[in-house]
């Protein structure tokens, strides 16, 4: 920790917070839900030809079909989203939570976005 100001850098942070069962809880869940993502995007793929082949659909038709099951995902995070924060996580948090919650999200977005 830096003596001056108070404040920790990445790799002090990481040592500090060290590693344990909820860290391995979290990659778990994490990576459970990174394969099944990825198991979407295969079974899209293979259903795809077989739906244009079974249906007799253009190739623009069946691009068309798979685009809209991303376009429900993007619908259904949004609306999802903010019916939880209405009736759900938001209820029960103070004002200064939701700040710090939103201010910590935007430094991971930005950590992020680094390492692309």
């Amino acid at each position: 920790m830096n003596d001056e100001s108070g404040t920790y850098t990445v790799d002090e942070a990481l040592v500090a917070l060290g590693f344990g069962n909820f860290q391995v809880l979290v990659l778990i869940y994490a990576g459970m839900g990174w394969i099944s993502e990825a198991m979407e995007m295969m079974l899209l793929s293979f259903v795809g030809p077989a739906v244009q082949s079974a249906w007799g659909l253009s190739t623009r038709e069946e691009s068309l079909l798979t685009s809209v099951v991303f376009a429900g995902m993007l619908i259904g995070a949004y609306l999802w989203g903010s019916i939880s924060d209405k009736c759900g996580r938001r209820k029960h948090m103070s004002e200064k939570e939701v700040k710090g919650a939103k201010t910590q999200t935007d430094h991971f977005a930005v950590a992020g976005l680094i390492f692309l």
